[in-house]
């Protein structure tokens, strides 16, 4: 998702170049566990811990497991697996 400004705390610097910074990418995964101890075991910075949230779409509820790594450019890898 690209999204210009963001109060919630995803925004992880001001926006200003390189942009990178205000864009996250969603990455749904079929393992979410195996990856996230992976990144954890190799000691890779975690921006946001495994959480479960849920959201609403087409008003059903949705529940999905997720966390969050900045990659070197800036850029948000937001990790998923639906519950």
């Amino acid at each position: 998702m690209f999204e210009e400004m963001h109060t919630d705390g995803w925004n992880v610097a001001t926006m200003e170049y390189p942009f990178g910074r205000g864009i996250n990418f969603s990455i749904e995964v079929d393992d979410i566990d195996a990856i996230y101890e992976k990144l954890r075991h190799e000691d890779y910075p975690l921006y946001r811990k495994m959480m479960v949230n849920e959201y609403e779409v087409a008003g059903n509820c949705l529940e999905q497991k997720e966390f969050l790594v900045q990659d070197p450019d800036g850029y948000l890898l937001r990790f998923t697996q639906k519950s």
